[in-house]
């Protein structure tokens, strides 16, 4: 049986298995050392980091990059000239370029010479992506200004993160669903118990959600987002979200997932906007500035266990084997979870976020 269960996963007509590009560092120790200290003169700005950057950085460090305090507490922090010497590979580059924007995102109030200190490091790392822009904007322009520009540049990444079964691309570039994929998001809960549909159902009943419908704004990139929040076993809370991010950023590190990532921040530690009933995404406040955190001074990942969960899933989400993102998951609706995450070696979260043991391999 599990025979069968394999051939179906790896079937190409269902997603990309064998064409993922992996999260993964190349850095020695030194170069490892070299990022934490770039990341440091990154916040070491207007007094020093804010105690959530602090925490959050010394999470990176010892949970990602193995380095423990001892390791690099004594280290000077290294400007972006020093720092694109050490680390000449584009790829490492581009790793913290997307670390030092989740660091940059983190302090509360923003700050005009956090954001000038990001830039110099762009500069000098010679990474230029639509991050920045969306970063620049949110000192320069309302908050609904803000979201309009970046759901523009989100718009072109959603028929990627969107479930294709039963989907049909428009002339605007949208998906348009047909009855059979509604039925079939409506049946997921008549699956097999313990199969990726089940568990998708269950997921939803316990976090009080309704299933995704015609009612829906973008229906299927809601199943495909939360497909992944299932077989990554993240729940849909604040640091769930955010993990869930850089989870499939380090599963796959595409422009799309990227951004999938950054939408996560914006909506849960920055507080630039929310899901909407009608629209899909709303600016808080109803378009005046961004709700900044918890208190004003604190986001979601200075809640307890945030960063670690942040840690960890850029660590998970890089020793997957294969990218299950972009999968046809309503086709494999009746596989077994336990199965899936077997293929893609999924690992368990070291702090579970609910009781799920039964689903995860032996």
């Amino acid at each position: 049986m599990a025979g069968r269960w394999l051939a179906l996963l790896s079937d190409s007509r269902l997603g990309s298995s064998n064409t993922f590009i992996p999260m993964a560092f190349t850095l020695q120790l030194d170069g490892r050392r070299a990022f934490v200290r770039g990341l440091r003169h990154l916040i070491d700005i207007e007094g020093g980091p804010t105690a959530e950057q602090q925490k959050v950085l010394q999470t990176l460090a010892q949970h990602l990059l193995g380095l423990s305090p001892t390791a690099w507490s004594q280290d000077s922090p290294l400007p972006p000239a020093q720092l694109a010497a050490a680390i000449p590979d584009p790829n490492d580059r581009r790793r913290f370029l997307q670390l030092a924007c989740m660091l940059n995102l983190c302090r509360h109030p923003r700050s005009e010479a956090q954001l000038q200190r990001l830039e110099a490091f762009a500069q000098a790392l010679d990474v230029q992506g639509v991050e920045l822009q969306v970063i620049e904007e949110l000192f320069h322009r309302s908050a609904t200004e803000a979201t309009a520009d970046f759901l523009r540049i989100y718009a072109g990444s959603m028929k990627e993160l969107s479930e294709h079964h039963g989907g049909t691309l428009t002339a605007s570039g949208e998906l348009s669903y047909d009855d059979a994929f509604f039925e079939a998001v409506a049946g997921l809960g008549r699956q097999p118990r313990g199969s990726l549909g089940w568990c998708f159902a269950e997921f939803y009943a316990r976090n009080r959600i309704a299933l995704p419908s015609r009612a829906t704004p973008n229906p299927g990139y809601y199943v495909c987002h939360d497909m992944n929040h299932v077989i990554a076993g993240y729940e849909p809370t604040g640091p769930g979200e955010i993990a869930l991010g850089a989870f499939k950023l380090a599963l796959h590190d595409s422009e799309a997932n990227w951004l999938a990532s950054l939408t996560n921040v914006l909506i849960h530690e920055v507080g630039l906007f929310m899901h909407g009933t009608d629209l899909q995404f709303v600016p808080y406040g109803g378009g005046g500035e961004p709700y900044h955190g918890i208190d004003g001074k604190r986001g979601a990942l200075d809640l307890p266990g945030a960063a670690e969960l942040l840690a960890e899933a850029l660590r998970r989400g890089s020793q997957c084997t294969g990218d299950f993102s972009m999968l046809d998951h309503l086709a494999i609706a009746h596989v077994p979870l336990v199965e899936i995450r077997r293929q893609y070696n999924v690992l368990p979260l070291a702090v579970p976020m609910f009781d799920d043991a039964e689903f995860w391999p032996a």
